[in-house]
């Protein structure tokens, strides 16, 4: 027996299908035109992001005992801190990249040629077994070379002497008394500002074993006002027992001073030394 489907019905089923169909199709465009203006935006936003590629050298880091690689950098006035850990990395390759972004533009600085910057490595292994050693260690000071391309930093390459001058002047220090038992560790930066008078904001950063810490001053004016030699300074303290080991004589720090109003030469400038005392600020012009 043969079922003979109305008219009206067969109808409904057509309209149904068509309007499915548009639907669909439509549908299928609104995606499609969203996945391109988001690749637009992306475009868009990259063309205002800064980038630094830091590549690290796994040739020299002890791929058996580390346990992650803490990278930490101050670029354009910002400050990174980011963990990798070593099981996140392909054993095969000789070098690992980490991609460091910020704005080329901020409320302190744009950046621009040949603005200064700094990225440091530490491997850090079993923590509480190296906890009072000197956690091997790698750091570059380098000039932006491009806003519109990355800029690439080397780490833990071979003929690097940064490490063994800290552990010289760490094992130097050995059998001192040379306040073993503080507990804090202070780092003062200095921002002479006699060629820069007409400062109006910037920011100071201060990083050692792998912790940073920064301020921005938003009146340099006010300040230089009660200032006798032009000079604006910020005293960071530092715990000395940090995540990754206990900060010790010979430990490398980093400085970086940064405002569109330095320039010329540049909206950012770097500086460092290492660690020589406890008992009161080891001090560091960063400009």
């Amino acid at each position: 027996m043969i079922c003979k489907i109305p008219i009206k019905y067969f109808a409904f089923i057509i309209v149904l299908v068509f309007a499915s169909s548009i639907f669909l199709v439509s549908n299928s465009e609104i995606v499609f035109a969203k996945k391109d203006k988001d690749d637009e935006d992306k475009k868009e936003k990259d063309k205002d992001q800064l980038v630094v590629n830091a590549q690290i050298n796994l040739n020299n880091v002890d791929m058996k005992n580390t346990k992650f690689i803490r990278v930490t950098a101050f670029i354009n006035g910002e400050d990174f801190k980011q963990d990798i850990p070593i099981s996140s990395i392909d054993k095969s390759k000789k070098k690992v990249d980490v991609e460091l972004k910020t704005d080329v533009k901020n409320d302190i600085v744009e950046a621009d040629t040949p603005d200064e910057f700094f990225v440091c490595a530490y491997q850090v292994g079993d923590v509480l077994k190296d906890y009072k050693s000197l956690t091997k260690f790698d750091c570059n000071e380098g000039d932006l070379l491009s806003t519109s391309k990355p800029t690439e930093i080397e780490l833990f390459k071979s003929g690097s002497q940064v490490y063994a001058k800290s552990q010289a002047v760490y094992g130097s220090n050995l059998n001192s008394k040379n306040d073993s038992n503080s507990d804090k560790v202070k780092i003062k930066i200095l921002s002479p500002l006699a060629d820069k008078k007409g400062t109006e904001k910037l920011v100071i950063g201060a990083m050692i074993k792998g912790q940073i810490q920064s301020e921005v001053i938003e009146d340099v004016q006010a300040e230089l006002d009660k200032s006798k030699d032009n000079t604006i300074s910020r005293t960071f303290t530092f715990d000395r027992k940090t995540d990754i080991g206990l900060i010790q004589v010979g430990d490398r720090y980093h400085a970086c001073v940064a405002s569109e109003d330095l320039r010329p030469p540049e909206g950012q400038e770097c500086e460092k030394r290492v660690i020589k005392q406890f008992d009161k600020p080891n001090s560091l012009p960063a400009r």
